[in-house]
């Protein structure tokens, strides 16, 4: 079984008995030590033998410690050694510099063997740490699902990693050192998105994330680079089925309010007729037979009753299908509609509007008479409120609609989480011609629904 390597500790200092008294500490303990006695030897000791640790002395002839510690600091290749002050200096400007320029820690002579042991092991262990979590992050960006590519403050490719290789088609020898404007030309930005470029020629967009990173090789700058062609293809599929849904949604409701004028007229033109003309014979019958026998007369006005209550109970379908006030038109309507919540529900309703005629064609009048609707429906239903108001007016080339209560108010984040479908419907009938709702509520504040939906009918309808 092979053995563990020893660790191997640089010792630098001017005085053999200095360097005999480290040996003799270091070795004992399972350190491999080699050794310098001036600061040229050092720096070449340094970089052919990469020890894992270096004790420093400060003062020595010729190039001192703190020059040799700042040669070694500027050197990317030894950079990251960790270095260890020992010196007979133990004044604070002596040690403040010695960790200015990089060292992790300063040992005061005379030294301490225990004290030196403690320093050598916990900094010993400080780097394997630091060496097992600079590997492990490696990995990470080696085997990312990301493509990563590092490059100089220059814009000079210095590393990629496998990802990267598989989606721009280079080897990392034929990348690293050529600009990165290979990659990611900057005439094929778009806006906010980027355009890269394969060796081939072929382009694919994507999300690019770019961030400084400082390393032992100075300081680089990380680009994180995601392939976003599958998902743009499913965000514009996406896109593409959500406005046929639309469409749909739109075409079926006006099939609907076709079908419910066309019955509303039905009911009102057949049953209506038919119930009005049976109560004229009613009406005829009481008046001919009714003073010569008392008993028909009371019969007649009983059934009188009940056909009084079927021709309101058809008044009521054919309005629920289709209100006749909006023959009159849209402020006719809405003005109905407010009088008719009032009687059904004691809530105050006003209606406000400063216009005289809403030039709307039928299918936006329809649609801002059942959002209306639907608001007030759901004030009976949820608000408690006492006061409603509904105000119209033009907001430039559109119509403005506002319901607004002061009753116990919702959360709209909530109210959307509920499975209820009105807020939805209301949103998808005014986006299908091109209009929108905004609603705005807090709990005990009461609620606004506001409704925009432009005139042209031809106009530009919101994005999905």
């Amino acid at each position: 079984m092979m053995q563990p390597s020893r660790p191997v500790v640089l010792v630098v200092d001017d005085g053999p008995k200095n360097i005999k008294l480290m040996e003799g500490i270091l070795v004992p303990a399972g350190y491999s030590v080699i050794s310098a006695d001036n600061g040229v030897m050092a720096l070449q000791m340094a970089q052919s033998a990469m020890p894992d640790l270096i004790l420093l002395d400060v003062m020595m002839p010729g190039m001192d410690g703190f020059a040799v510690c700042q040669q070694l600091k500027d050197n990317e290749k030894t950079r990251h050694l960790p270095v260890i002050f020992v010196t007979a200096r133990d004044d604070m400007e002596a040690e403040t510099r010695c960790f200015a320029l990089g060292a992790v820690d300063f040992i005061a002579k005379p030294v301490n063997m225990p004290v030196v042991l403690a320093r050598v092991k916990m900094h010993l262990a400080m780097e394997r740490q630091r060496r097992g979590l600079e590997g492990m992050f490696e990995d990470v960006i080696e085997f990312a699902p990301d493509a990563f590519v590092l490059c100089d403050n220059q814009g000079m490719v210095r590393r990629i990693n496998r990802r990267a290789e598989q989606l721009f088609g280079y080897s990392r020898q034929d990348l690293v050192g050529r600009s990165v404007a290979v990659l990611m030309p900057l005439r094929l930005t778009t806006g906010s998105s980027l355009v890269c470029l394969r060796r081939d020629g072929s382009e694919f967009p994507a999300d690019i994330n770019v961030s400084p990173l400082e390393t032992h090789q100075g300081s680089l700058v990380m680009a994180v680079v995601r392939d976003v062609t599958d998902r743009q293809k499913a965000e514009r599929s996406l896109a593409d089925s959500r406005t046929q849904l639309r469409q749909l949604v739109t075409q079926n409701e006006a099939v609907r309010e076709m079908e419910r004028k066309h019955l509303a007229r039905e009911v009102h033109d057949e049953l209506g007729q038919l119930l009005t003309g049976l109560r004229m014979e009613m009406s005829l019958l009481e008046m001919r037979f009714g003073a010569q026998n008392p008993g028909l007369a009371d019969k007649v006005q009983g059934m009188k009753s009940l056909l009084d209550r079927a021709i309101q109970g058809v008044r009521h379908v054919v309005t629920n299908l289709r209100p006749t006030a909006l023959d009159m038109g849209l402020i006719a309507a809405l003005q109905s509609v407010c009088t008719e919540f009032t009687q059904r529900t004691g809530i105050a309703c006003v209606f406000h509007t400063v216009e005289q005629v809403v030039d709307l064609d039928e299918a936006r009048a329809v649609v801002v008479f059942r959002i209306v609707q639907e608001s007030l429906t759901n004030v009976a239903r949820h608000a408690c409120a006492s006061h409603v108001s509904v105000t119209l007016g033009r907001v430039g080339n559109a119509l403005g609609v506002e319901v607004r209560d002061d009753g116990r108010g919702f959360a709209p984040d909530v109210a959307a989480a509920v499975t209820s479908f009105g807020l939805l419907g209301m949103r998808e009938r005014a986006h299908g011609l091109g209009g929108r709702i905004d609603i705005i509520s807090s709990p005990g504040k009461g609620a606004v629904v506001g409704l925009t939906i432009p005139f042209d009918t031809t106009a530009g309808r919101s994005e999905p």
